[in-house]
């Protein structure tokens, strides 16, 4: 950067490949910063400065002669303030964003031991079904209009509810119904199509979605579609499309939506997802207010 007839000069460069060998996480960006910052004034002396409190070196060297008397009370808040202004520059610039794929999706998923789900269609506005599981505590509970069902791995058994009478029932599970039972309860629990990345169809599409074929806004979220064709008993061709609300940060889920259409039909909405990760003390919370 030069200004013209100030008699100062200031230059700076970054060193990208040393910076990708020292920055080993979000807390440490910028640290050690391999920055080199020069302000060439015109008075023929060489200083160097630290810009204290920003981690960067500034010097200074010779490239024309002027007068000492006329530059030097300048150049120090100078070098400063071009110091200052490079920080602010690369606070500015930050991290770049990147795109989602369709394997962090499966790897957030995978680090997660408590669930709720609650599905939606859409001439509904109350939900049809809302699903907790929770690996933490070997259990999976689900509620519907008329009843609500507990299956307890770890206590072998199966509590019914039902939320007209009030009446519970309570069977035992053998082990061929709870190796059953243990199988839905394993990522992705439905959020997905297909229950692990290599399960995924070699020709289908993954693509983020323009925000203005988007018709539900959910806050810190990116959306994405995976399209695919599948083939029906009777043979006929059906597309699929399956469409998510991803966390920016975790790359969770938030929302899911489930889309299909025959032939040259237009695509419609068949079923809707809400998905919250419950800490484990919501769950027994959760539980305890449906009476078991």
């Amino acid at each position: 950067m030069e200004r013209q007839e100030s008699g100062i000069a200031t230059c700076f460069k970054l060193d990208e490949s040393v910076r990708e060998s020292i920055v080993g996480s979000p807390d440490d960006v910028y640290k050690d910063w391999p920055i080199e910052v020069q302000v060439f004034d015109k008075s023929g002396e060489t200083e160097t400065i630290e810009a204290r409190g920003l981690g960067v070196a500034v010097s200074r060297k010779p490239k024309q002669r002027l007068s000492t008397l006329s530059i030097r009370p300048f150049i120090k808040p100078a070098a400063v303030a071009a110091a200052a202004l490079l920080v602010v520059i690369l606070l500015l610039k930050g991290p770049v964003a990147k795109a989602v794929d369709l394997g962090q999706i499966y790897e957030a998923l995978e680090r997660i031991k408590n669930v709720c789900l609650t599905a939606f269609v859409p001439e509904k506005a109350k939900p049809i079904q809302e699903v907790w599981i929770s690996q933490a505590l070997n259990i999976k509970m689900f509620k519907t209009e008329t009843e609500c069902v507990l299956w307890d791995l770890k206590g072998k058994s199966k509590k019914s509810r039902d939320l007209n009478t009030g009446s519970i029932t309570m069977a035992e599970l053998d082990s061929s119904i709870l190796v059953e039972v243990e199988k839905t309860m394993k990522m992705p629990w439905g959020l997905l199509p297909f229950d692990n990345i290599s399960a995924v169809p070699t020709d289908a599409e993954w693509q983020k979605v323009a925000d203005e074929n988007i018709e539900t806004t959910i806050p810190d979220t990116e959306v994405y579609d995976l399209v695919w064709i599948e083939k029906s008993l009777a043979g006929s061709i059906i597309h699929r499309k399956w469409r998510g609300y991803i966390d920016i940060e975790t790359k969770l889920p938030k929302r899911i939506e489930f889309w299909e259409k025959l032939a040259k039909a237009e695509y419609e909405l068949s079923t809707v997802i809400h998905v919250t990760y419950p800490a484990t003390g919501e769950i027994r919370s959760v539980i305890k207010d449906a009476g078991f």
